[in-house]
């Protein structure tokens, strides 16, 4: 399992949940679209660079869309900052 700061790090293709479910809130992190980059050894490879984040409450009974909260990054380090600090700050 994968972890970032300690919470849980989930990818469904292009798609990443980052935060634990038994939390009052987890983090959706959707990656929008992608742009290639030449690595050292001339392997290309595809990297984020349009992300989505959003912050969802776990509870469905009660859930309230007013509650959710969202922005944009370019770049995966960007948004995980963003999901780590609003998962802080929400549970």
């Amino acid at each position: 399992m994968y972890t970032y700061k300690g919470h849980h790090l989930v990818r469904n293709d292009n798609e990443i949940y980052y935060g634990n479910m038994s939390g009052e809130y987890v983090t959706k992190i959707e990656v929008q679209s992608t742009k290639p980059f030449k690595g050292e050894n001339g392997e290309t490879l595809e990297i984020a660079d349009k992300l989505k984040i959003l912050l969802l409450p776990t509870d469905n009974e009660n859930f309230d869309i007013s509650k959710i909260k969202t922005a944009n990054r370019g770049s995966l380090y960007e948004a995980l900052e963003v999901a780590h600090n609003w998962l802080v700050k929400a549970n």
